[in-house]
């Protein structure tokens, strides 16, 4: 019966800690905006990620009209804007269309461009850019 009465004691105590511990995961998502020049213009149409050089977590926004408007984890966010044009290339001696990024890879795959993502906000960021 002592047994029985002390592994209730301890569970009462374990059960009441366990209520008492703060549940924490990652903050959640924040509301991002803000426009992308190229070359001293509005940048017509595009995309940037927002990335978590750590992790490898990133979130994407469409630029539209120089704007970009989303949601995005808060924390010092590395950004990598990319904007691609369709090119003709031969392969295999037929003319086929690709893409090809028209920004500066010092913007997007060597990217030193930061945004500092915050809670509190307002989290409105503006970039200007270069072609290559």
């Amino acid at each position: 019966m002592a047994q029985r009465a002390r592994t209730a004691v301890l569970l009462a105590v374990l059960l009441a800690l366990s209520a008492c511990t703060e549940k924490t995961g990652p903050p959640p998502p924040v509301a991002v905006r803000g426009t992308v020049s190229l070359d001293g213009h509005l940048l017509q149409e595009g995309f940037l990620h927002f990335k978590t050089i750590e992790t490898g977590a990133f979130e994407r926004f469409n630029i539209t009209n120089g704007e970009f408007t989303g949601h995005a984890q808060p924390g010092t966010r590395r950004v990598e804007i990319y904007a691609n044009r369709p090119k003709i290339v031969e392969i295999d001696g037929e003319n086929v269309t690709v893409p090809e990024n028209v920004i500066d890879s010092s913007f997007n795959i060597y990217s030193k461009l930061t945004a500092e993502v915050t809670l509190a906000g307002p989290n409105h960021f503006r970039f200007e850019v270069d072609s290559k």
